[in-house]
């Protein structure tokens, strides 16, 4: 087994049970972790008023479009107005260390995001966005947010996940070339930043998107190895 399928993130680590290996990789990096009962409380809260018989769709814009780890019944291509996709989360604990940082996406106001919708059934909504608030909501340095998805059989609400810039893990706009440089050599106990990136593009291509900024950036990134 490679080093990259035995760190890969999969479904059962998303597992209750199994969620002391994140959380102990957060806290290793000094920061904190939420409770389950906080982590329960946002995810009432986000799905307050969701009829229980009502699917619920799920915007990728990351790892989500190429590791999911979610039970979904459709993954379709779709497009977020008003939101954008940037590298501005510190990450020195997944895909970096304190020596080489790197940095994960997460979506910032202005512009628009090519991703893909993943649609989860009625029947496994609270159970799998369960799983879904262990991956994303551990540390706060996302905000799940409601959004307005487009996709091919028309637009739909969805919930996503932005920067929190009130978190410590929150970098602001860095200038293109040191996203690169940190991209380039940040490596942790999840692989490299390079490969998130690599992947992530390389999904977006599946989807249809041959250019953009992600694949600027890859270029700069590979420019530099």
């Amino acid at each position: 087994m490679s080093d990259r399928d035995r760190f890969a993130l999969r479904r059962e680590h998303l597992l209750p049970e199994n969620a002391q290996r994140a959380i102990e990789l957060f806290k290793a990096a000094g920061l904190e972790v939420s409770s389950p009962e906080a982590r329960a409380a946002s995810l009432a809260e986000t799905l307050e008023g969701v009829a229980p018989d009502r699917d619920v769709w799920v915007f990728g814009y990351g790892s989500l479009m190429w590791n999911p780890a979610l039970h979904h019944a459709e993954l379709v291509a779709g497009r977020v107005r008003g939101w954008h996709r940037r590298f501005c989360l510190w990450n020195t604990f997944g895909r970096g260390s304190p020596e080489r940082p790197g940095l994960m996406l997460a979506l910032e106001r202005g512009g628009s995001c090519a991703g893909v919708g993943l649609r989860i059934a009625a029947a496994d909504v609270r159970h799998e966005l369960a799983l879904l608030w262990n991956r994303e909501m551990l540390s706060g340095s996302y905000l799940p947010r409601w959004v307005r998805l487009s996709t091919p059989q028309g637009d739909v609400d969805a919930v996503t996940f932005v920067a929190n810039r009130a978190h410590a893990r929150y970098a602001g706009r860095l200038p293109a070339e040191r996203v690169a440089q940190l991209l380039a050599h940040a490596r942790g106990p999840l692989g490299g930043s390079r490969e998130y990136l690599e992947q992530t593009v390389a999904e977006l291509e599946r989807h249809g998107v041959r250019d953009g900024e992600m694949h600027a950036l890859l270029r700069a990134v590979r420019s530099l190895s």
